[in-house]
């Protein structure tokens, strides 16, 4: 078989994305089992020389030649939703002298359902978002924030067969947009990593350290972490907290955007800033000798679908800390996989972290737990053996 998988940017090296893992271990478990797979992607690194890695760039020449002729204005909202067209026609490309018998791709901004239309393959669409449930804030009420919610159910219907690697996630878009798809499965994200991926030992970890891994902003909780933290530190003066991730920004109430060093000035008294170790954008490797170090890794988002910072600290056997937003509960599984805090609420979160720093053999129990829980719900070859099954189920035409 040979399968088509859309990715936003490519390698996982360079690209700490959701998408972008899934799409690898995918990859390399697809191929394993003797599948020819092509990943289409919008942002190639250029060190890539996997000729089955395509690039998608820029809209089609003839379209941006009509438009100028016309003088119809376009706005970068109207070209990100076209940019479908620019998949298709890639797609067709690489159809013509190598047939693709099916593509699978994400939800967002509704690309699949041109594609599907424009190429006349079958298309599977895997949830990785969608909006109406990942926006937070002002996403949600932005004229472009709309469009995408309006967009992905507009396509979501027209779509008959959809898979989710979160069931809460599965079963909310069926009700949003009252769907009737002939196939639905819930289908969870393959988990790997490296062989020589170091696990989390009690021995050995610093018991005063609290791992974040997550973007600055208000969609990963950020705030919510820096929040739990300074209240635990009230308990434990000596704890210090390593912030990981790129520094996006947070939207403030009254419309400004606070950056990390600012958000940290304002909330910290200045004895305690220099808690905060605040690391910035770091690769897999690093992050995973990180994850070693901490005695607790935490997930403060307003909405995971089912996110890899959690799986892949589960996967290390790492004691978690996560909040019960989206499909996180479907993962840490409160006292038998980790520890799980209400989301947006620093105070109870803050408890749970002391809860696992006040018996660390217990949290140790738990990260044990977990890494069992991943190895035997996500192995890639069972992830990617569902999967196959629903790509039968497509292209033989019964969904």
């Amino acid at each position: 078989m040979h399968i088509a998988l859309w990715s936003p940017a490519w390698p996982i090296e360079k690209f700490n994305n959701g998408i972008v893992t899934y799409a690898h271990w995918m990859k390399r478990e697809l191929e394993r089992q003797g599948h020819r797979v092509s990943i289409f992607t919008r942002q190639r690194d250029d060190s890539v020389r996997d000729p089955s890695v395509y690039l998608v760039e820029g809209r089609p020449f003839w379209d941006r030649l009509k438009r100028r002729l016309s003088g119809t204005p376009f706005s970068i909202e109207q070209g990100i939703f076209n940019f479908s067209s620019t998949i298709a026609a890639r797609l067709r490309q690489v159809h013509r002298r190598d047939p693709i018998d099916i593509i699978e791709m994400e939800e967002s901004f509704g690309w699949f359902a041109d594609v599907s239309a424009q190429t006349g393959l079958p298309v599977l669409v895997k949830l990785h978002g969608p909006a109406f449930l990942s926006l937070v804030e002002n996403e949600l009420t932005s004229s472009f924030g709309k469009q995408k919610i309006d967009r992905e159910g507009q396509a979501l219907r027209r779509s008959s067969a959809i898979i989710s690697p979160s069931q809460r996630t599965l079963s909310e878009t069926i009700g949003r947009y009252g769907l009737t798809p002939k196939y639905q499965q819930h289908i969870v994200n393959p988990m790997a990593m490296d062989d020589d991926t170091p696990l989390w030992r009690l021995k050995t970890c610093d018991r005063d350290t609290i791992l974040f891994v997550g973007r600055f902003d208000l969609r990963k909780g950020a705030d919510i972490a820096l929040q739990a933290f300074l209240a635990t530190l009230k308990e434990r003066p000596k704890l210090k907290l390593i912030f990981v991730g790129p520094d996006n920004g947070l939207s403030m109430p009254d419309g400004t955007q606070s950056q990390f060093k600012d958000y940290c000035d304002s909330h910290f008294p200045k004895a305690l800033r220099d808690r905060v170790d605040y690391r910035g954008r770091l690769g897999n490797r690093e992050i995973a000798q990180l994850r070693t170090r901490a005695m607790v890794t935490i997930v403060a988002s307003r909405w995971e679908n089912q996110g890899y910072t959690v799986l892949e600290a589960m996967y290390q056997a790492c004691p978690v800390v996560s909040t019960d937003a989206g499909g996180c509960p479907e993962s840490v599984i409160d006292g038998l996989t980790g520890r799980l805090a209400r989301s947006e609420d620093p105070h109870d979160f803050a408890g749970k972290i002391c809860s696992m720093l006040e018996d660390p053999e217990g949290a140790e129990a738990l990260g044990k737990a977990a890494r069992q829980h991943v190895i035997a719900n996500h192995a890639s070859a069972k992830v990617a053996a569902e999967t196959l099954e629903a790509y039968r189920e497509v292209i033989s035409g019964r969904a």
